[in-house]
């Protein structure tokens, strides 16, 4: 699906861009402490540099443990999930405030011990100015990078809990065609036994080619459409039993075509979509047409018979094979519906062969 591509494109952006920022500050970092060791190591009166030295290092460790213990603190007791742009403002006033009281306190402690003076009011306020400029946007980055990683691990979450649900859905569908399909074919084979015990073997024969590949695709995304196709001509034999001249299904696809991919059990639900919606009859026959064209689509087409029906939840079996051809072929079907004919175009994946899904 073009979006779930954008979007690991962007987290790829985003993991970028909160590497470089984390590698910047530490050159940052690394820069200011290397000047003041070559300071402290040139000038004739190297104290002053070492003071400030002591300083940086110890008001830095004093502002992480404090910051840390904020974030704690207001993970217990405000967590984002419950007040979200609140915690966010919040955060930002008590660390900036702690932060500026640990910078003034641990200044004035430095300034009094070398000089025997306080610090004057121009100083404190200089001091100030700088810590604003210098704090807010270490707390903005810090938060910034805090909420990407969050994003990044709920977007991982939210793709996991995508996939298990997407296989899920397949799951269903899958256990859904067991019960009834299998209730009505085997009323069908009970009868054909009396009737024609050949034909009953034939039939018999196609029954478990459908429920032998129902099992075998169990754990797969995508398969070639030549098996698709193998199977939904077992499919349409037991339909063809079942409803005789009621519903008649042609089928045009290239042989060109039968090395691409689609999600398993794709034809099975569009022809059981038709057939669940709409009337068929003798007289007036349900025409299904399963066909491709030039540009790599694949067609599944029928005139429109609708049943009319109270409570009725339609689309569900074609909202799930959506979701799973999205999810698997990373890419979208497309419904043509008017009043005549409803037609679902499906793109066909191309795979090279070594990274192919199934193999005959």
């Amino acid at each position: 699906m073009q979006c779930t591509g954008n979007a690991r494109v962007s987290l790829t952006l985003k993991n970028a861009i909160v590497n470089k920022l984390h590698n910047l500050l530490i050159l940052v970092a690394l820069g200011v402490l290397a000047a003041l060791a070559y300071l402290i190591l040139t000038s004739p009166k190297p104290a002053f540099y070492l003071a400030a030295l002591l300083w940086i290092v110890g008001a830095t460790m004093l502002l992480w443990l404090g910051n840390r213990y904020i974030s704690r603190w207001l993970n217990q007791n405000y967590p984002w999930a419950d007040y979200d742009s609140r915690r966010f403002y919040v955060q930002i006033f008590l660390s900036t405030v702690y932060s500026l009281l640990c910078v003034n306190l641990t200044y004035y402690l430095i300034k009094t011990q070398l000089t025997g003076f306080a610090p004057d009011q121009e100083q404190i306020m200089v001091l100030n100015l700088y810590g604003l400029i210098l704090t807010i946007p270490v707390l903005s980055i810090h938060l910034g990078v805090f909420f990407m990683l969050r994003w990044k691990k709920n977007f991982t979450y939210s793709q996991e809990l995508q996939s298990q649900n997407l296989r899920s859905q397949f799951e269903s569908l899958k256990n859904h065609l067991a019960p009834h399909f299998l209730f009505n074919n085997l009323n069908i084979l009970s009868s054909l036994i009396e009737k024609d015990k050949a034909l009953a073997q034939t039939f018999l024969d196609h029954f478990s080619d459908v429920y032998r590949y129902v099992l075998r695709t169990n754990n797969l995304e995508l398969v070639s459409l030549k098996t698709e196709l193998e199977f939904i001509d077992s499919y349409i034999f037991m339909l063809k039993i079942r409803f005789m001249q009621q519903i008649q299904i042609r089928i045009q696809v290239g042989p060109g075509f039968y090395s691409y991919q689609i999600p398993p059990l794709s034809l099975q639900t569009l022809v059981e979509n038709a057939i669940k919606h709409n009337k068929a009859s003798e007289t007036q026959p349900l025409y299904i047409e399963i066909y491709t064209n030039d540009q790599g689509y694949l067609f599944v087409k029928n005139n429109r018979q609708l049943k009319k029906r109270e409570n009725y939840n339609a689309g569900s079996g074609l909202k799930n094979l959506a979701k799973r051809y999205a999810y698997a072929a990373k890419q979208n079907l497309e419904i043509l519906d008017n009043t005549t004919d409803f037609i679902v175009k499906l793109p066909l994946v191309k795979i090279e062969k070594s990274n192919a899904h199934y193999n005959h």
